[in-house]
């Protein structure tokens, strides 16, 4: 005698379904049940027993082969795993709204600075010293964007002015909207009284230097081993 499938939360239905391959079913419990596969959407399985008997339960009430099974023939049911994606610390987070611009002027999540430390850098493109230090800048943080990224505060005249001074530099890093609230907090906060500035914070927004111009400019080989050591 067949053992039926002892699962509490089984419905009969009553709509017909094609035919499928006969096969003995398990469920989580270990009770089984022989029956062929007519149906399965939305996380759940339709069962037809020899009898005729149709069965209805979510696939996690199957047993794993079982649910391997299902999905095998099944694979848009599937929901792939998505790694979470790192969140900016609460530090640095606090510094910065919840969205910054990228290179092109587009919206993306400041989360995006997560893990790495950042150099805050004032700068403007009527300022002579910032186009002399910039290139310098740009290269340094091309070699080093694996732990290192740069956020443009622009004391340019115009978002025009702002975004075609980071594209005739090659600025591929991140900044603000032209002369924002943000903006203006961040000069505030680390005290800006001329350009070019590059202040250096860790990944948890503590102040590591100051001074990231002259880092920069005088040792590029060594400024992000020292910096995480001061982090």
């Amino acid at each position: 005698m067949k053992k039926t499938l002892f699962l509490t939360a089984l419905a009969f239905l009553s709509t017909s379904f094609a035919s499928a391959e006969m096969r003995e079913w398990t469920s989580a419990q270990g009770s089984t049940i022989e029956a062929e596969l007519v149906d399965y959407s939305d996380r759940v399985v339709v069962l037809r027993s020899a009898e005729g008997r149709k069965i209805s339960l979510r696939i996690d009430q199957l047993s794993p082969p079982d649910q391997a099974f299902v999905l095998g023939g099944k694979k848009e049911e599937s929901t792939p795993s998505v790694p979470e994606k790192p969140q900016l610390k609460p530090g640095l987070a606090e510094m910065l709204p919840r969205e910054i611009l990228d290179s092109a002027g587009n919206k993306v999540s400041r989360d995006e600075l997560a893990g790495k430390m950042v150099g805050f850098y004032f700068s403007a493109h009527w300022c002579p010293p910032c186009r002399g230090f910039t290139p310098n800048l740009v290269k340094f943080r091309d070699s080093n964007n694996e732990e290192f990224e740069v956020v443009f505060v622009s004391s340019d005249k115009s978002p025009e002015a702002q975004m075609g001074y980071m594209k005739e530099t090659g600025m591929k890093w991140y900044t603000l909207p032209h002369r924002s609230s943000d903006a203006n907090a961040l000069s505030q906060k680390f005290g800006i009284r001329g350009i070019p500035a590059l202040i250096i914070v860790s990944p948890d927004g503590k102040t590591i230097t100051k001074e990231g111009r002259r880092d920069v400019s005088s040792n590029p080989g060594g400024a992000i081993e020292n910096w995480s050591k001061s982090s």
